[in-house]
């Protein structure tokens, strides 16, 4: 028989670290970081008669769109079983913030499927459990563009939204993912943080200098140069902060080595995404332009076509159609 089917395509996180964390500051956490289009995640839902899920990340997307009836249906609000496809989502664990878009993005299915309007960033955080940390992700799923988030106060509250600013349209970004070891996750994260020094107040102050003077106004105004220069320092200060878990400014040796060469053909604002290992640098000069660097780099690095990609900033929410005929 034929029915229809949702259809939600979202994209993915580049997170360009936290403004502290520790007994001496007020707030932890915190940070700043950016939306992109690829790679991004496609999924679709149709009405079937059990819960099922086929794809990348299905068994997590099917515990989350179970989770979320549940939640739901105790607060009365029927909730039909769905079969979600998920067509395309990046390699998890990467510094792409993945299992934050694809829960979320399930969860919007769900409550789509159940007719709710009207669900804010803050409900989806609490439906799925994400946010916990950083608010980037959740925050940047329902707006897009560069994301600053306030960190976490003395409550359980989501990190409160600060900036949602709309990222250049004409400046490109190059990502470069080895086939490394994959970013710190779950209770490896979790112990990480706990055994951190905190960071220092003056670090702390340094770092939203930086975001408040550097950043932010680069994008607002789109100075690239300056822009770039900004990120590199804060990526420098937040790296300094992290070398005690991850033995460096970079998680792994190589990645400071790569980091270098693209800093060296004028890409700007390099930098790595959460712990890696996923590469970010930004230039308003075309991909054909560069096509024998990004050539050599994949060469030399054996960079697959999930290893090397070009990619925007992403704006505004993820799109969400309606597809008829969808033969089961």
């Amino acid at each position: 028989m034929s029915a229809s089917a949702m259809r939600i395509e979202t994209g993915s996180r580049l997170h360009f670290g936290l403004l502290g964390w520790g007994p001496e500051l007020p707030r932890q956490f915190g940070g700043v970081g950016l939306m992109i289009d690829n790679p991004g995640l496609v999924i679709e839902a149709r009405e079937f008669e059990t819960w099922r899920a086929q794809g990348p990340l299905s068994e997590r997307c099917l515990k989350v769109a179970q989770a979320v009836a549940l939640q739901l249906e105790a607060r009365g609000t029927s909730v039909s079983p769905l079969a979600f496809d998920l067509i395309r989502a990046p390699r998890e664990h990467t510094g792409l913030g993945v299992g934050t878009q694809a829960s979320l993005a399930i969860a919007r299915l769900v409550i789509e499927h159940a007719r709710i309007s009207s669900v804010t960033a803050t409900e989806l955080a609490r439906l799925t459990g994400r946010g916990l940390r950083s608010g980037i992700g959740l925050h940047g799923f329902d707006r897009g563009g560069l994301i600053v988030d306030g960190g976490r106060g003395s409550d359980d509250r989501v990190p409160p939204l600060l900036s949602a600013l709309p990222f250049p349209a004409d400046w490109n970004i190059l990502l470069v993912s080895p086939e490394l070891e994959r970013g710190r996750h779950g209770q490896e994260e979790r112990a990480a943080f706990q055994t951190m020094p905190g960071v220092p107040l003056a670090i702390h102050e340094k770092l939203c200098r930086l975001l408040v003077t550097g950043i932010l106004p680069a994008v607002a105004e789109e100075d690239l140069d300056t822009f770039g220069a900004a990120l590199e320092e804060f990526q420098e200060v937040v790296g300094g902060c992290f070398a005690t878990a991850q033995g460096g400014t970079f998680s792994q040796p190589l990645l400071g080595e790569i980091a270098q060469i693209m800093k060296q053909a004028g890409l700007v604002g390099v930098g790595q995404s959460s712990w890696g290992p996923t590469l970010y640098a930004f230039t308003d000069r075309e991909p054909e332009e560069l096509a024998s660097f990004t050539a050599e780099l994949a060469h030399r690095y054996n960079l697959g076509p999930q290893g090397l990609i070009w990619t925007k900033g992403r704006q505004g929410p993820p799109r969400i159609t309606l597809k008829h005929d969808v033969w089961t």
